[in-house]
């Protein structure tokens, strides 16, 4: 317990400063290049190395993300960055591709991965993958809760990190497309425009009724909080309590920081983590968008989300009384303190006098009703929201800013002179670092006063505003001997900056003179010069029966509860079927995969859409595994190394433009799928909109209700996203728009690619049958449209070509 990680998000070097001063153990970053948040201040070459030297000597790691897709044209860029990493000593990189971190640990084994949010990671069994293939640290998905997480930490031997304060996603991380397909600014490539914090309506598609709600904002989270039951997350067994926040200002990082630097340290050493009512209004008034504590901590539904408004809130600290426009004055009941220079989020500016009765102070306290000069405009019962704290500002800022050092590192001394030889001090830390200095004189007799011992160690206790502090200090000076007071001066400060450059270095780094020249071998075989063939993915017996007479290659089919009727549909057709398993799985849920397994054989597939099903199935089926799309197969190196892990097929990610396809399947041998028709899965959620809106859900099982699958969401452009559920009561929110690529079906086939996909969801059986025969009727035909493609057009007048020739930045 007492090795617990507080771990610090940094945007700049005074969040840097920031983050080391008030208690972080570690901290994460981003450089200019491959950051998950390319719109942060992020580092610069320089900058890092830099920030590895501030760090490392006051005993604070440092990570830096690099979790994003990667395109295959920027790979051998970042190889190279990640050389440069290597170099200067950085403790870890936090990585999303699954391809550049096996390049990674193929290159260099003894540089230290974890594996961002950005990877999904929800389950044991994802956990205990991914340790497999190399991974040293997990990031676990936000939705899990502490149960979820103590079995992962008491089942497998890895470093797992958890999200403990911050802004959440609605969605789980790594498998939102929606910023991606609405705007063309992927998540997953550090650039996500957040529209779950944009305005919705949910609309009854039976009815065309638009849900009564509280607010607009329907799919934006609150912030998590969970500072006063973080003993709960630290008895789970994690190593790593992660603070949310890259794009925060300094005065956020040093306010969250100490508070949860204090509330662990209390937690630790007390069993209780002593949070005050003053530190919570601290937290409330420096950022908050409502607090939840959040699906960790067991919170759900409507204490998750808050549709009122997306961006800062403040503190709660009382309703207007009056406004009284002509006089320029507000009236105010207060519930909290206000003073002078803070700010209201009623007009904006900051406040000037406060006015009680006659008298002007600089300061009201709850109870009582105060006056404020005021322009604007406000009403009566109105709450106000304290959105500044001067004095708070004012006194953590004084923690970063003018180079205090209130961290200090404890150091062990020794100093030893004798007649006639050359003094020698030794100075040591906890982590194993010694260094040793020689003094460039000899000790010579003295001729007065001679040396004490407590001389000695007043001077080198004189370690001023450094991040060292001494510990100890042993003195072995022969008696009668004289040294010039600035000689020890000097050795002193020559030890202290020795220390510290021995510090700055990760041990055990042996592969820094290694030079790594990236390359790629072209793998396409001829045989896959072949026209593509079609394989579907359907959702129920109905979808499946319309399409299983068709001359397609294989069916893709995701419900377990029907499966064994379907895999016999299928065989009295001559088709093969394979079982699609969910995006998300949970520790519990795989005990449904107890109705499949029996009817699943060595000689069958299943398509996974997880790491822990890869695992799952291998060892429970000794079946085949593919690779669904949502792994993020985005380059070569990931889809050589899904192929080299068994894949038998791999369906690329939805992101890729024809180039970057064309360019990523050619350096491997991989069977290659891609989804040419569907409306794309936009996100997937444990958050349920109708089971908040429409009704009090307290999701304990799938009503009948979520199977009609009869809402939607409509933004302010008027674009509808369909809603479904899954058996786990997940929703997933689709495209408002089709992908519909028949039109340029040999743009595609000539990437390479394998075999087109199309994916049914919210489709009729008889919609499905017109689309499947279109495609057949296309492909065959050498991708001139048949009369069945023309009329699917026709029918469908808006439609989207999905990334295939926009790609994403």
């Amino acid at each position: 317990m007492n090795n617990i990680e507080l771990l610090a998000p940094v945007g700049s070097f005074d969040a840097l400063k920031a983050a080391v001063q008030n208690g972080a153990n570690a901290v994460y970053l981003g450089g200019k290049d491959f950051s998950a948040r390319a719109s942060a201040n992020n580092f610069d070459r320089e900058e890092l190395q830099e920030a590895v030297k501030y760090c490392h000597t006051r005993g604070v790691k440092l990570f830096v993300t690099v979790n994003t897709l990667i395109k295959q044209n920027e790979v051998e860029d970042f190889i190279e960055y990640i050389k440069f990493l290597y170099d200067i000593d950085i403790d870890a990189v936090i990585v999303q591709d699954i391809g550049m971190a096996m390049l990674i640990k193929r290159e260099l084994p003894d540089f230290e991965i974890h594996a961002s949010t950005q990877m999904a990671a929800h389950s044991l069994e994802d956990v205990e993958y991914l340790k497999s293939i190399g991974f040293d640290r997990v990031v676990l998905a936000r939705e899990l809760t502490v149960t979820e997480i103590k079995e992962i930490c008491s089942k497998v031997k890895i470093d797992i990190e958890v999200f403990v304060h911050g802004a959440l996603c609605v969605c789980y991380s790594g498998q939102c497309l929606m910023s991606s397909m609405i705007g063309n600014r992927s998540g997953n490539r550090g650039r996500c425009a957040q529209p779950c914090r944009q305005k919705y309506e949910l609309i009854d598609i039976e009815t065309d009724e638009v849900m009564e709600n509280n607010g607009d904002y329907l799919l934006s989270p609150r912030d998590l909080n969970t500072i006063e039951e973080i003993g709960e997350v630290i008895d789970a067994g994690v190593l790593s309590l992660k603070i949310e926040g890259r794009m925060k200002r300094p005065e956020y990082v040093a306010t969250v920081v100490s508070a949860y630097r204090q509330a662990a340290d209390n937690y630790i050493s007390t069993g209780k983590t002593g949070v005050t009512s003053e530190e919570m209004n601290e937290l409330y008034t420096i950022f908050n968008r409502k607090f939840t504590k959040g699906y960790i901590l067991g919170e759900k539904g409507i204490d998750i989300m808050n549709s009122e408004k997306p961006n800062n809130r403040g503190l709660y600290i009382g309703k207007v009384v009056d406004f009284n426009k002509k006089r320029k004055r507000l009236k105010i009941k207060l519930e909290n303190t206000l003073k002078k220079g803070d700010g209201i989020n009623l007009g904006g500016g900051t406040i000037g006098r406060i006015i009680k009765g006659n008298e002007i102070s600089e300061i009201g306290f709850a109870g009582e009703i105060i006056e404020l000069d005021f322009v604007g405009e406000a009403r009566k019962n109105q709450e106000v929201f304290k959105t500044s704290d001067n004095s708070l500002i004012e006194r953590v800022k004084s923690t970063f800013e003018n180079d205090k050092e209130l961290i200090k590192i404890p150091v062990y001394m020794r100093f030893k002179a004798n007649l006639s030889k050359k003094p020698v001090l030794e100075i040591s830390d906890t982590e194993g670092n010694i260094v040793s200095i020689e003094c460039e004189k000899e000790a010579e007799k003295a001729m007065k006063v001679a040396l004490s011992e407590e001389k000695v160690k007043t001077q080198l206790e004189k370690l001023g505003n450094t991040s060292y502090r001494v510990e100890n200090i042993e003195i072995d000076i022969e008696d009668g001997i004289s040294i010039p007071i600035s000689l020890i001066n000097k050795m002193r400060r020559e030890a202290i900056e020795k220390l510290s450059e021995s510090r700055e270095k990760v041990i055990g780094r042996s592969l820094k003179s290694k030079e790594i020249k990236y390359y790629i071998e072209d793998k396409r075989p001829e045989h896959m010069e072949e026209e593509p063939k079609i394989r579907v993915k359907v959702k129920n017996i109905e979808q499946l029966k319309a399409i299983v007479d068709l001359d397609i290659d294989t069916i893709y089919y995701d419900n377990l509860y029907d499966f064994e009727e379907a895999k016999k549909i299928a065989y009295n057709n001559n088709k093969k079927i394979i079982y699609s398993a969910p995006r998300i799985m949970r520790n519990n849920d795989y005990k449904v995969f107890d109705k499949i397994i029996d009817n699943i054989s060595e000689e069958d597939s299943v398509l996974v859409a997880s790491w822990g099903e890869i695992k799952f199935f291998t060892e429970n089926c000794g079946c085949g595994i593919r690779a669904d799309w949502s792994l993020n197969a985005f380059n070569g190196e990931s889809m050589n190394w899904l192929r080299s892990s068994g894949m038998e097929s791999i369906c690329i990610s939805q992101e890729m433009n024809v180039s970057e396809i064309k360019e990523s399947i050619k350096y491997t041998d991989a069977e290659i799928e891609t989804v040419v028709y569907g409306y794309t899965p936009m996100m997937i959620s444990e958050y349920c909109p109708m089971g908040v809106i429409v009704r009090d859900c307290k999701k304990d099982k799938r009503c009948a209700e979520c199977r009609k699958d009869k809402y939607m969401l409509e933004d302010q452009k008027g674009n509808k996203f369909r809603l479904s559920q899954n058996e786990f009561c997940r929703t997933t929110i689709y495209n408002s728009e089709p992908t519909i690529m028949i039109e340029n079906l040999e743009d595609v086939a000539e990437t390479g690619v394998d075999f087109f996909r199309l994916d049914f969801t919210i489709e009729n059986p008889i919609e499905i049958r017109e689309i499947t025969k279109a495609y057949i009727e296309t492909t065959e035909n050498d991708f001139e449209l048949s009369d069945t493609a023309k009329n699917i057009l026709n029918k469908n007048r808006n439609y989207t070509t999905a990334h295939f020739y926009k790609g994403v930045e």
